[in-house]
């Protein structure tokens, strides 16, 4: 039974999931500035406050209505939703963080598609009639805290409320 410290496995989850995105995204630019390679671990956040500021900011600059449900003081859930020119659009749904601790590589994803989004509007679901909502950090607690549960204990990935039959 080997114990492996968590920052080891912090670490070692982000590694393999900017290697990922690295290979299933190498179309998507990094911002100018990134000094990492490959550029696209630019898209990862260190910690929740920078990441949910940068999902705010990717978001509003790609046209996207912003909504925000507080769990703390300090902790949301952000959702952005980029509408579609239909009545009854069809409807994509991205979450991010579920699990806590995974939140760096979703968060990611949904930087990097709102970064293309908002350089190439056509690129967007939008254009072609489809709404986008991308929900941020549904575990903001567990993001912060580099946990899969959240602020009142339950494990949101694996967690259902049962109603008796």
């Amino acid at each position: 039974n080997m114990h492996v410290p968590r920052t080891v496995l912090a670490r070692t989850v982000l590694a393999l999931a900017a290697a990922a995105f690295a290979v299933l995204y190498t179309t998507l630019e990094a911002p100018a500035s990134c000094p990492h390679d490959p550029p696209e671990s630019c898209f990862f956040s260190e910690a929740y406050a920078p990441a949910r500021a940068r999902f705010r900011e990717a978001a509003a600059l790609a046209g996207a209505t912003l909504h925000q449900l507080n769990i703390t003081a300090d902790l949301t859930i952000d959702v952005a939703v980029i509408p579609a020119n239909a009545a009854t659009p069809p409807t994509l749904v991205h979450m991010s963080g579920t699990h806590g601790v995974e939140a760096h590589a979703g968060s990611a994803v949904q930087l990097a598609l709102l970064k293309r989004w908002a350089d190439a509007p056509a690129d967007a679901p939008s254009s072609r009639g489809v709404r986008v909502v991308l929900v941020h950090a549904v575990n903001p607690h567990g993001f912060h805290c580099g946990r899969r549960w959240n602020e009142q204990g339950v494990r949101t990935g694996t967690a259902a409320l049962m109603q008796p039959m």
